[in-house]
Formats: structure tokens, C-alpha cells, sequence
């Protein structure tokens, strides 16, 4: 799904109930314990997930398992188990070593209004994960929002620095409420094989109103936020 059909979904965005899932980091030693799930959760060419426990809605201890090479490795990761939150899972070489890594993009939780999404990536050659710039704070860092008198209108307007200041289509005739980031964060890999995300900035009844789109470069021995844009969401 490319981030412009997202932004027109992400409008209307109204799902059933969040589902508190927590989320612990991937443990360093290499021990592989066996996979208890018959069937893959999902399979994208020769990558295979399998999850060892499903509990209260959650599928937790996800093994990431290769069919080409027959290696595979479990993972502390945790993700929805509702039909429809599949884990979706990428290969491409983010690090820039001339390897695969495999994109493992999970569900941590839904609700009304509420999206959030982990990446996951592998180093295949070692099996770890690789350090992934948190999005939300950076996106906190770099919006700013205030609201202007206008021909006896207020507007809000977002400011990225050393960008044009967007206008978003909020009402706030009767209110001085600005948006707010932290509930809709969406990962995706797009046609050049980067990292992007998506965090949509929401007013408290849960309307997107824009979204801050991050994509992602290795800096340093991370995946760091090159560059972020701003694109309202149209009512």
C-alpha cells in the first residue's frame, strides 16, 4: 500500500478495540527453540514466520525461518493475531553491505484511532536486529503546530524546519486544541527497498489530520531519519 492511499484510509481510520500489547526487545544469544505452529503466520519467497504461543489475542516468540538456506532463529517479538495484522515481511539491503536483510513489520496494537507498527530488521548473516531510529520522537522533535487568525478564522498550521508551513484542515472556531502525534505509526518498505514511516498527527477524537512521513538511511551503524515531510490529510 503506497502512503497516499494510506493517508486516505488513515481519514476514516476506525477499527474495534486496542489490545495493549507490550513489546520486549530480541534477546542477543542465537538459540533457536523449536517452532510449535503448524502452518507459517506468513510467507514472502523463502522467509517463514512461525509463532511458538498465541495468547490473548497476541502471538508471541516469533521464529523467522529461511527455506532456502534451512537456517531459521526465534525472536522475542510479539504481534496481533486478528485476520488481516499479518506480519508483512521485506528483503533488501538496508545497511548498504551488499546483503539481504529481512523486514519484519509487526502489529503491536489497534483500537479506534489507534495504529501501531514495529520494524524488525535482520542482519541474515548474523541473525541480530539492527537499531531503528524511534520515529515519534524524532517526528515530536521536528513538528511544531500553532494556530493563526486569519480574516477572523483560526487556522493550524504544522512547521517542519527549513520547510513551507503546511495548513491543516482543522475547525478550531470554538477551540484552540492542537494536534497531537503517539497513536498511528505505520512502517513500510517502498519501491526503492528504504524504511519509511508514517505518524499521523490526530486531534482528540482520534482524526488524522496529517501525516509526517520518515524515511530512513544507515548512519553510523543505525537506521536513522534522513528526511521528513508533512502531507495533510483531507477531511
Amino acid at each position: 500500500m503506497n502512503h497516499r492511499r494510506f493517508l486516505t484510509i488513515l481519514a476514516a481510520f476506525v477499527l474495534l478495540e486496542a489490545t495493549g500489547c507490550t513489546f520486549s526487545p530480541a534477546p542477543d544469544d542465537s538459540s533457536t527453540p523449536a517452532r510449535t505452529s503448524a502452518a507459517p503466520l506468513v510467507q514472502e519467497g523463502p522467509i517463514r514466520l512461525y509463532a511458538s504461543q498465541n495468547s490473548d489475542g497476541v502471538y508471541h516468540h516469533i521464529t523467522v525461518e529461511n527455506e532456502k538456506t534451512g537456517s531459521s532463529r526465534q525472536y522475542d517479538w510479539q504481534t496481533v493475531s486478528s485476520p488481516g495484522y499479518e506480519p508483512l515481511v521485506y528483503q533488501t539491503d538496508l545497511n548498504g553491505d551488499g546483503g539481504v536483510e529481512v523486514v519484519v513489520i509487526t502489529t503491536r496494537g489497534y483500537g479506534t484511532g489507534t495504529y501501531i507498527t514495529e520494524p524488525h530488521i535482520v542482519d541474515w548473516n548474523s541473525t541480530k536486529e539492527l537499531e531503528v531510529q524511534d520515529p515519534l520522537d524524532y517526528t515530536r522533535e521536528q513538528v511544531s503546530f500553532s494556530v493563526l487568525h486569519r480574516e477572523g478564522k483560526q487556522i493550524v498550521q504544522a512547521r517542519v524546519p527549513g520547510q513551507t508551513p503546511v495548513s491543516l484542515p482543522v475547525n478550531t472556531v470554538h477551540s484552540a486544541e492542537l494536534p497531537q502525534f503517539g497513536s498511528v505509526i505505520r512502517y513500510y518498505v517502498d519501491d526503492k527497498g528504504l524504511l519509511n514511516a508514517e505518524v499521523a498527527a490526530q486531534m482528540s477524537s482520534g482524526e488524522a489530520v496529517a501525516a509526517a512521513i520518515l524515511q530512513y538511511s544507515w548512519q553510523s551503524g543505525v537506521l536513522r531519519v534522513e528526511d521528513i515531510t508533512l502531507e495533510p490529510i483531507a477531511s
